[in-house]
């Protein structure tokens, strides 16, 4: 019998990296659903804004750091965003950076994960990731370069056809 790790590493690495990230937003896709039963909408949304601005403090200063990313301008923060999504949700993300200037940034994404999940589950109309989505960027941003905001502008679990995030270099 063939050695469970040979036939994993049969596995095109691109497939390994989908399935992971499947499995990474369809777990915590779960995790949401139940906690938002128990908790109820205030407690539920209050407790992600927390875990997220968590997960951004640390992980996007890592993503700065593994790729010596820099971030002075507003297309810089915005790319790190974008690095940060990526490789956190996989290659079903798809989000564009729209508009670029020193100061302002725009992205839209197009397709989500964690949408997607929330819909596989029949919960999309209920769960709003927005939150945890903004105390991510937010405080990864903060935690990297204080200098600049985050705001979503558009999100499609608030019916809108993308998400938008506008990232602005304060003065």
């Amino acid at each position: 019998m063939e050695d469970i790790t040979k036939i994993v590493e049969r596995i095109p690495e691109r497939v390994r990296w989908e399935i992971a990230a499947r499995a990474f937003t369809g777990i915590a896709s779960v995790y949401n659903k139940i906690l938002l039963d128990i908790l109820g909408k205030e407690k539920f949304y209050e407790m992600l804004e927390a875990i997220w601005s968590e997960n951004g403090r640390n992980f996007i200063p890592a993503i700065k750091e593994a790729f010596r990313m820099p971030v002075e301008n507003a297309v810089d923060a915005m790319n790190m965003i974008v690095a940060a999504s990526i490789l956190s949700m996989g290659p079903e993300f798809e989000m564009r950076v729209i508009e670029r200037s020193a100061k302002r940034a725009v992205a839209r994404t197009f397709k989500c994960p964690w949408l997607e999940r929330y819909r596989e589950m029949g919960v999309a109309g209920s769960i709003d990731c927005v939150y945890g989505d903004l105390a991510f960027c937010r405080e990864g941003l903060k935690a990297i370069n204080p200098k600049f905001s985050v705001r979503i502008t558009k999100a499609m679990p608030r019916g809108d056809p993308y998400c938008e995030h506008v990232v602005e270099l304060l003065e």
